[in-house]
């Protein structure tokens, strides 16, 4: 009898060990779909195997129709289109609250996981207040950032996205005294708004600091160029990558994507037309492929 158990138990330990290995080869693998109806339309969601916690937090919140009645509360269009949130509610007083009360995801960041087109992922506080990029437990968002993208426009995105960081780099080199005169050609290039040549030299001051940047342990974002000719083919924003936890994706129903980038909206994104989840139903992957016989996933 013992002996039958020990190899119980080796089976089991080899059976999960093999289960964890598939995950960490493929952490996009979809054993988990949620259907929303909202009052604009229905879409699905396939829910990724390799972000195991939210994957699990999204199913007990749709199992429990905690986003019932809740509201699409902002739409930017080509960005994003946030959900979850209860009408009269504010987005930052919510996500304040859930990390004060620990209703929050830790990050499960993954390289093979990218904000395409599409791709759902949490909401969380800024890094000001929330250093780790925690997760906010309730409230999440669809990645638009349109049809096509460009490289171009991903090499902006990257540059944008170290802006900050750069400047005040630059901002100390060019303090220095032996280089007021590349400070005073700069000043004179942006006052007479010649920013082809102003641009030129920035970018050569840019390369010139670089070597301390990274001397200093500072991390830059970037895109590697494999992920490039992905968000070539997909489309999605380049610059939510490592920043919110994308833990599925719209398998059914991405022309919602084009209704609600339509919605018209206030200053602040906020749609003026009132459109709510209605209900969420949870599939396994049979349920799922017996009433969507028509979409093909892997």
């Amino acid at each position: 009898m013992k002996k039958i158990l020990r190899i119980l138990l080796v089976v089991l330990f080899v059976s999960g060990l093999l289960q964890s290995c598939s995950v960490i080869r493929n952490p996009l693998k979809i054993k988990n779909y949620v259907e929303i109806e909202t009052t604009e339309g229905n879409f699905v969601v396939g829910l990724y195997q390799g972000t195991p916690k939210h994957r699990d937090n999204f199913i007990d919140r749709c199992s429990s129709h905690s986003y019932d009645e809740t509201t699409l509360y902002k739409s930017v269009r080509n960005s994003e289109y946030s959900l979850g949130l209860r009408k009269g509610y504010d987005e930052g007083n919510v996500m304040q609250t859930d990390l004060v009360n620990d209703a929050v995801l830790p990050s499960e960041f993954n390289s093979k996981i990218l904000p395409k087109r599409g791709a759902v992922a949490m909401k969380r506080l800024p890094d000001s207040q929330n250093p780790n990029k925690k997760s906010d437990a309730s409230l999440f968002f669809i990645v638009d950032g349109g049809k096509k993208i460009t490289a171009n426009e991903i090499k902006i995105a990257v540059a944008l996205k170290n802006r900050d960081t750069y400047k005040i780099y630059i901002d100390e080199f060019l303090s220095h005294p032996e280089n007021k005169s590349l400070k005073d050609s700069l000043d004179a290039l942006r006052s007479m708004k010649t920013m082809k040549q102003y641009n030129e030299i920035y970018a050569r001051v840019m390369e010139m600091v670089k070597p301390q940047i990274e001397k200093d342990g500072v991390e830059l974002f970037s895109v590697s160029e494999k992920n490039i000719k992905k968000y070539l083919e997909t489309g999605g924003v380049p610059m939510f990558e490592g920043v919110y936890t994308v833990f599925g994706e719209i398998v059914v129903g991405m022309d919602m994507l084009e209704k609600f980038s339509r919605l018209e909206t206030s200053l602040d994104y906020t749609p003026k037309k009132d459109v709510s989840i209605v209900s969420t139903v949870v599939l396994k992957k049979k349920d799922f492929k017996k009433k969507y016989k028509h979409i093909e996933n892997e």
